[in-house]
């Protein structure tokens, strides 16, 4: 459709070259002056009068409020009265007129103000139509059941993953959760506020169904809901590790490298000229450049010679991660060339027995030891706490790369206690942290669950970006500018198992059944449908809104002008008799 803009020039163009050819028209043909300049203005006054007609200025009229039945608006006792119209998911009502979505209602009817939403609220297909529109909403019965749930993304083999959920309208609801052959993995007694937690350990790589019970105080199971967990395996990430001589921690952090996938390098001192070490266990530029973290104790680190710390310093500039693991004194180099890197060393009088809290269900871990020191800096944050909120591991960002202390000198206590989880957990944490960041942010989901013929977005995606499910691919369309930039919607079309493959990254994620959770599908559309409601509306669009004008009385008017500029334009009205 041609612009307004655009089909101004052209009549402006038209109008411009109307009067030139009048003026040399009466150069040819002798007339009075007032004779050219009225068929001047009435070329120009066609012109605008046909403008106009084709594209009919606005005008201001009194908005209007309507209301909008969404799904169980027949929940609402006193529905309010006004002009009512139904949404595809609302209840059939012979007398209120149905429209398939909110976009069409906007388009048809121009006049509308505001809107009264009445039920659960706008989907995600209705939402994004509302712009500058006042919006109050009249909810209907509260959902019953599972109405809030969260858990995480991304699940790292050996990690205990946790998922939260909110149960209401049931008195004495417990809930269960259970892993893929029916075992019971966990379970808790929903309290008054109705929140509660649930955690396992990933101990395979993998993809697997849990399942979450809502029963009540009987016993009965008044819900299911399938929990979908995707287990990755970590990156193999290169870590090289240097100490000043062999211990316990060494061996058990090798055990979990090994475990984990990663590869280590390792040099060990065992006295002046003697160590045990791999290849590639050395401190120059080039090596360090191939590792993603280093592993240095302060012993090692203040054997390392100038020339190998500025090194050190350089390379964590460039993005490698940086962990001093303190088994004892510190000394005075050390903690100048950690200084250098934003982390201040000191000693502190600190009780060295600390105590970590264990995870669900698990009995009380071994005492273990850290070194009376305390970390600080401008912009430090703590990766491991005990109980007390002691810090055991402060780590800040340096340059690309990142640098930490660890001030936990036994942590294999866990793993010769029978604690091996706890054990695997700390180091993740501690390398997940620290590790050179990966060169390709992985695609971010924006929404946390998934049902059949609902939008999926994905962000940060690459250009070849596609959907698997058994066997098949979906190429995604990218948005390639604007705010979007490197998004994509997806439209699953049943239940299970998807991939998204974005470059070298691949997301899983899981489509529920159309029944499945209705509760909790239910209390997240009116949780985001009040959340619109809550901004504030534009003022002047709630009063009043703008209305397209009739065509008719500048059509009207454009034959009006084109008749009299014909009339004149033939006859001899005005012309200077030759003689």
């Amino acid at each position: 459709m041609i612009s307004a803009s655009l089909l101004a020039g052209l009549f402006a163009i038209a109008v411009l070259i109307s009067a030139v050819l009048i003026q040399l028209s009466a150069r040819r043909h002798p007339s009075r002056p007032w004779r050219g300049i009225t068929l001047t203005v009435l070329s120009a006054l066609s012109a605008l009068m046909l403008y106009f007609t084709l594209i009919p200025p606005s005008r201001q009229a009194p908005a209007g409020e309507r209301v909008v039945m969404t799904a169980h608006s027949d929940t609402v006792g006193n529905l309010p009265e006004g002009k009512r119209v139904a949404l595809p998911e609302a209840p059939a009502r012979k007398e209120v007129p149905r429209v398939p979505d909110l976009a069409t209602l906007l388009r048809r009817s121009p006049d509308i103000g505001s809107l009264l939403i009445v039920g659960d609220g706008l989907t995600a297909r209705d939402r994004e139509s509302v712009t500058d529109h006042g919006i109050r909403v009249l909810p209907g019965a509260a959902p019953v059941g599972l109405v809030d749930f969260w858990m995480p993304e991304s699940i790292v083999i050996g990690n205990r993953w946790q998922l939260r959920l909110r149960v209401s309208g049931i008195a004495g609801a417990r809930i269960e959760l259970r892993d893929p052959s029916g075992a019971l993995v966990d379970a808790k007694a929903i309290d008054a506020s109705g929140d509660a937690a649930l955690s396992d350990i990933a101990r395979a790589a993998g993809r697997v169904n849990y399942q979450l019970r809502v029963l009540d105080s009987t016993g009965k199971i008044r819900e299911s809901f399938t929990v979908p967990v995707a287990v990755s395996q970590p990156p193999a990430l290169k870590l090289l590790s240097r100490s000043g001589g062999p211990g316990p921690d060494l061996k058990a952090l090798r055990r979990w490298a090994l475990d984990a996938g990663l590869q280590l390098q390792s040099h060990i001192d065992l006295g002046p000229g003697m160590a045990v070490r791999t290849e590639d266990a050395a401190i120059h530029a080039d090596t360090l450049a191939a590792q993603d973290m280093l592993i240095v104790d302060e012993r090692a680190w203040q054997g390392f010679a100038a020339d190998q710390r500025r090194t050190i310093r350089e390379a964590v500039g460039n993005g490698l991660g940086l962990l001093l693991r303190v088994t004892g004194p510190v000394s005075a180099q050390t903690t100048a060339d950690f200084r250098q890197m934003g982390l201040r060393i000191e000693a502190a009088a600190l009780t060295q027995s600390v105590q970590m809290k264990p995870d669900t269900g698990s009995a009380e871990w071994p005492t273990l030891t850290r070194q009376a020191l305390r970390v600080s800096g401008a912009d430090a944050r703590s990766v491991l706490v005990g109980t007390q909120g002691e810090a055991l591991a402060i780590w800040r960002a340096q340059g690309n790369g990142r640098v930490g202390v660890l001030l936990l000198s036994d942590s294999y206590r866990l793993a010769l206690a029978g604690f091996g989880d706890a054990h695997s957990r700390i180091w993740s944490s501690l390398v997940s942290v620290l590790a050179r960041p990966q060169s390709e942010a992985p695609p971010v989901r924006r929404s946390d669950l998934a049902w059949p013929h609902e939008r999926v977005v994905f962000c940060q995606l690459q250009p070849d970006a596609n959907i698997q499910s058994e066997g098949e691919w979906q190429e995604l369309l990218v948005e390639t500018t604007g705010m979007n930039r490197g998004c994509a919607g997806f439209w699953p079309e049943a239940t299970g198992w998807y991939t998204l493959n974005s470059g070298e990254n691949r997301l899983p994620f899981y489509v529920h059944a159309p029944k499945e959770g209705e509760a909790l599908r239910r209390s997240m559309i009116r949780t985001a449908t009040l959340k619109l409601a809550t901004r504030t509306p534009n003022t002047a669009m709630a009063s009043q809104v703008p209305i397209s004008g009739s065509p008719w009385p500048w059509f009207i008017g454009w034959l009006v002008a084109s008749g009299l500029l014909w009339w004149l334009e033939r006859s001899r009205f005005g012309r200077e008799r030759v003689l």
